[in-house]
């Protein structure tokens, strides 16, 4: 059996990653796979989320923890493993670090949203959440776009400014900037993507604020979390979800369905 491990989970070429995702993203359209809706295990405000899915020739469970607090232990939110099975014999094939490859396939998914909704002249973005999940987007919203500036902001300020010490060796040409103000960092970005754990909307409820921008949220997936405020969803053209249980797991899209904004 193989251990893949984080490391060698970040060593992969992103370009490969994205690839795969949208290759996956076709099996579903296909329906080749067999998956149950993504299930929850609630502990107080943590969450064990159990992911099983049969494909052709390969099954597989993803295991992830979110543990809001765990920051306060200097620990990552997600944590998380992933067991690779062959579909013939049910044999293991490999254990793999289920937050690193959280943090890719994740980081992908938002990238294929960058590249196909967003402009390709993009000037401006804005990441809320300097974790491991924002760094990941960011990193694949600038595989995507040559964007000019990039707004980050977190609870920590030490953590963003991290995250755009780490940014800044990888691609040095763009500017950042960190940022305590939700509201700067959105009127300020023409795109606007959140990975948070946030319980309540992080910016203000302004449709002038949000119209003719685009958003992407990856952190809610609770129906009591929500990054975003109903603005965003009731002056959208397009609202896109990578799976259709969103609609339901998501606050971000069941607490405006539920209140009849969209």
């Amino acid at each position: 059996m193989l251990f893949i491990s984080k490391k060698d989970i970040h060593k992969i070429d992103q370009k490969l990653i994205q690839n795969a995702v949208k290759n996956a993203y076709e099996l579903v359209l296909n329906n080749s796979y067999n998956m149950p809706d993504r299930i929850h295990v609630e502990n107080e405000q943590n969450t064990l989320l159990l992911m099983p899915c049969f494909s052709n020739d390969f099954f597989a469970t993803k295991l992830v923890s979110v543990f809001p607090d765990a920051v306060k232990y200097d620990q990552p939110v997600v944590n998380g493993v992933l067991i690779l099975a062959d579909n013939r014999s049910g044999k293991p094939l490999a254990i793999m670090d289920g937050a690193a490859l959280t943090a890719q396939r994740t980081g992908a998914v938002g990238g294929l949203g960058v590249a196909l909704l967003t402009p390709e002249n993009l000037e401006t973005a804005g990441i809320l959440g300097a974790g491991v999940q924002g760094l990941s987007q960011a990193r694949y919203l600038l595989l995507n776009r040559r964007i000019k500036k990039l707004w980050i902001k977190d609870l920590s300020l030490a953590s963003a400014d991290k995250m755009a010490r780490i940014l800044k060796a990888a691609f040095p040409d763009v500017t950042y900037v960190t940022t305590d103000n939700s509201e700067d960092l959105v009127k300020s970005s023409q795109l606007i993507i959140a990975a948070t754990t946030s319980r309540k909307p992080l910016f203000k409820d302004d449709p002038s604020l949000v119209k003719g921008k685009t958003f992407i949220s990856i952190g809610s997936f609770r129906p009591d979390m929500k990054e975003f405020p109903d603005a965003v969803i009731s002056t959208a053209d397009h609202v896109y979800a990578d799976t259709l249980f969103a609609a339901k797991e998501s606050g971000d899209l069941c607490i405006p369905l539920e209140n009849k904004v969209v």
